[in-house]
């Protein structure tokens, strides 16, 4: 996955070194081993079984069907920050008529998540995938790293603002605030956006400054909140912007 000119591009291409650690998680490891068992040389089935699930990830990842399904989801992860914008419960603040929201990273890859997996369900080589519902779940997850890196990687700020849909803009990226505990097979998915409402005057000096200024109190404040506050703010705009 790649940030160019605005817009995150999924080359079908997928890195071997996650999947390599993948295989040595209990969900992994149970994959081989299933896969294992069409293999007669007992001492070399689990190296050929991993083997044969890589090409086969691999050979799925390239696939046309795929490469559509996942880029008209990464097409729409920016609009994704939009809709949780509006949400009900995010952090917000209003500065010269402009609305600055905060809006956590998991929300995002959450929805993204969801939206990747319904589709490519739909895909007889997704579907098909001999590694089974494990060997999907990594896929997706994997997608959804490639997509966040990719789109954090363009390190949006007040004087570089990433774009997010039609009338919002990403003005900054805090990767580490732990928003929850994941669950034990969950990815963490840490930290937030800020998203700044576009309107009809133009985003001068005096506001990218009250904007950064405004961030950094927001930033100073957050780590005061408890950890059922940061669950209900999340439950709250999941159902806001359900």
């Amino acid at each position: 996955m790649r940030y160019r000119r605005g817009r995150a591009r999924y080359t079908g291409w997928i890195s071997r070194a996650p999947f390599v650690a993948w295989t040595e998680t209990p969900g992994g490891k149970a994959a081989i081993a299933a896969a294992a068992g069409r293999f007669r040389l007992r001492w070399l089935a689990d190296t050929r079984a991993q083997r044969r699930l890589w090409k086969q990830l691999a050979a799925m990842a390239r696939q046309r069907a795929v490469v559509v399904s996942i880029q008209s989801e990464a097409d729409a992860y920016p609009v994704r920050l939009q809709e949780f914008a509006y949400a009900e419960g995010l952090p917000r603040v209003g500065i010269e008529l402009h609305r600055l929201v905060v809006v956590p990273r998991v929300l995002i890859n959450g929805a993204a998540y969801g939206a990747i997996a319904r589709r490519l369900h739909g895909v007889p080589a997704f579907a098909s995938l001999e590694g089974g519902d494990a060997l999907r779940e990594f896929f997706v997850l994997a997608v959804i790293s490639d997509l966040d890196a990719a789109v954090s990687g363009a390190r949006p700020s007040p004087k570089r603002p990433v774009a997010a849909g039609k009338d919002w803009v990403s003005v900054g990226l805090n990767p580490r605030f732990v928003w929850r505990v994941p669950l034990l097979k969950d990815p963490p998915w840490d930290g937030h956006h800020y998203v700044l409402e576009l309107t009809r005057d133009p985003i001068t000096r005096a506001l990218r400054k009250a904007v950064a200024a405004a961030i950094a109190q927001i930033e100073s404040a957050l780590p005061g909140l408890s950890r059922s506050e940061r669950n209900e703010i999340l439950r709250r705009a999941v159902h806001g912007a359900g």
